[in-house]
This record gives structure tokens, sequence and C-alpha cells, in this order.
């Protein structure tokens, strides 16, 4: 079992180097050990779905400018002038969206097994 996978291995591709598999064993921390990834089961994760507001792009438009990168109006006691650039998306002209926090999809983290949903 273990020590049918514990080995000197000159080669190291496909190898995990495991420095404190017994603590106590000076040699053994030297020792290779295969692991080979598996295929976990799928259908435990639910499905990512893509963000509605911002249709999977992870931003829209700023709410401040609508879009358009400068102040339309003086804000702020004239702290923000109109015509400058946007106070709230620095004239980006977009902003993180809030519902997905950019990402672009809901649930989880995003991989390629799963399959978007508009």
């Amino acid at each position: 079992m273990l020590t049918e996978c514990i080995g000197n291995h000159s080669s190291t591709q496909g190898l995990v180097r495991i420095d404190n598999l017994v603590q106590n064993s000076t040699t053994a921390r030297f020792f290779h050990v295969k692991a080979k990834a598996e295929k976990s089961n799928e259908s435990i994760k639910p499905n990512s779905m893509v963000c509605s507001d911002c249709e999977g792009n992870g931003a829209v438009l700023c709410s401040q400018c609508k879009g358009s990168g400068v102040n339309s109006a003086d804000l702020f006691n004239g702290q923000f002038k109109a015509g400058d650039s946007c106070w709230l998306c620095g004239g980006r002209k977009e902003m993180l969206c809030g519902n997905c926090n950019g990402a672009g999809f809901l649930g989880g983290f995003m991989s390629t097994s799963d399959t978007t949903s508009s």
C-alpha cells in the first residue's frame, strides 16, 4: 500500500514530493510518492449559471454616468465637475457586477464540465 508507493525515482514528471511523510524518519522525507488524478463525481457540484445582470461579462454599465464615462452635472458641492471623468467609474464606463462580484457566473467556481444557461 503506502510502502509500495514509496520509492526512489530520478524522474520528477508526474510525481508529488511529500516532505513530512514520516516526521521521525530522515530518509522517508526525501522519497517521492506517485499520485494519479482521478475523475471526480461531477454531479456533486451544482452547475454554475451565467450571471443575468452582466450576461457573463463580469461588468455592468456605471450606474452614475450610465456608460458615458463623464459626470453629467456638478457633484458633491463642485468637487466633481460636469464633463470631467465620472467620479464613480473613473471614466472606464463600466463597473464590476455586484451580483456575481465580477466573476460572470453564479453558483461556485466555473469549470469546463459545467453547462451554462442564460
